[in-house]
């Protein structure tokens, strides 16, 4: 593991580092800072943060408020050290919420506190990263953190998914459908997955975010099977997903005149819902080719 140590000698910054000699490239980063007093984790956090604003560190700080989460900025921090020249897993940014650690040790005779310390810590692990880094300046919303961990025990980073986003109505039609490009996916080692295939988080809104955020990419679905009504969620999803720069795949029943309006001028893909499978592997497969997914 590479252990830093961020010690304050009079104001001034001492950052011991671990040589790489003989630590695995791909180890655990820990972070740690120690004061020799009794202090609350709001208050260690503080002095924390005022010692690295004083020198000009960025690449570690808070997020929202002192006590919860930190951001990482993974590919400064790799920058500073040159024992991480051979490391791969250390880019993006990541958010940490610090562990907080006191130690008292007492006189055995009199029970009288001899010593105080109280330590902060931020773990950084390589399957971590893998899971929730972030190459852009949109950070993981707080409230999915839990869901997507949930996601990722069933599903790691290297397992590809599609998020499916349609009109759910599961006629024999739909379900043929859905079916079709299921079985599709699955040969090339993908997995097709619903808003509702679990529930992950208890809110219907976080739960199809988490979906979103976990899938590596989306397949958006608009039909007539029953009715020309257009779910607006949809192309909420449909534009979320881009938002995030995540590749959807757009399917239009050709029965259908038009997409929505909010999706005028993206390409999409014709089929038959009579014969989906006829018509959808070859799409889909030329698809996933294009985007070399």
């Amino acid at each position: 593991m590479f252990t830093f140590h961020f010690k304050n000698f009079v104001g001034n910054l001492d950052i011991q580092a671990p040589t790489h000699h003989g630590i695995p490239s791909e180890s655990p980063v820990f972070i740690f800072y120690r004061e020799k007093e009794d202090l609350s984790k709001h208050e260690i956090l503080r002095r924390f943060r005022k010692l690295l604003s004083k020198h000009d560190i960025t690449y570690l700080r808070p997020f929202k408020d002192l006590t919860n989460e930190w951001i990482i900025d993974l590919n400064e921090f790799k920058y500073h050290f040159d024992c991480f020249k051979e490391t791969k897993f250390l880019k993006g940014q990541i958010t940490i919420e610090p562990e907080y650690f006191q130690d008292k040790k007492y006189d055995e005779y009199t029970d009288e506190v001899i010593s105080e310390e109280t330590t902060i810590k931020f773990s950084i692990y390589p399957e971590e990263v893998k899971m929730f880094s972030s190459n852009s300046s949109t950070l993981l919303p707080d409230e999915l953190n839990t869901p997507l961990r949930r996601f990722r025990k069933d599903f790691p980073s290297e397992v590809k998914c599609a998020f499916l986003m349609m009109k759910f109505e599961d006629t024999p039609i739909q379900l043929k459908l859905i079916e079709t490009i299921s079985n599709c996916f699955k040969e090339q080692g993908i997995t097709l997955l619903r808003a509702d295939s679990k529930w992950y988080a208890d809110d219907l809104l976080t739960n199809i975010r988490t979906y979103m955020h976990g899938c590596d990419f989306g397949v958006a679905i608009f039909d007539r099977v029953k009715t020309e009504y257009f779910n607006p969620n949809v192309s909420l999803e449909i534009g979320y997903m881009m938002a995030m720069d995540k590749n959807v795949l757009l399917f239009k029943d050709n029965t259908l005149n038009s997409l929505h309006t909010d999706l005028v001028g993206k390409l999409y893909h014709e089929y038959d819902f009579q014969s989906p499978d006829t018509t959808l592997p070859v799409v889909l497969k030329q698809w996933l080719n294009d985007k070399e997914i």
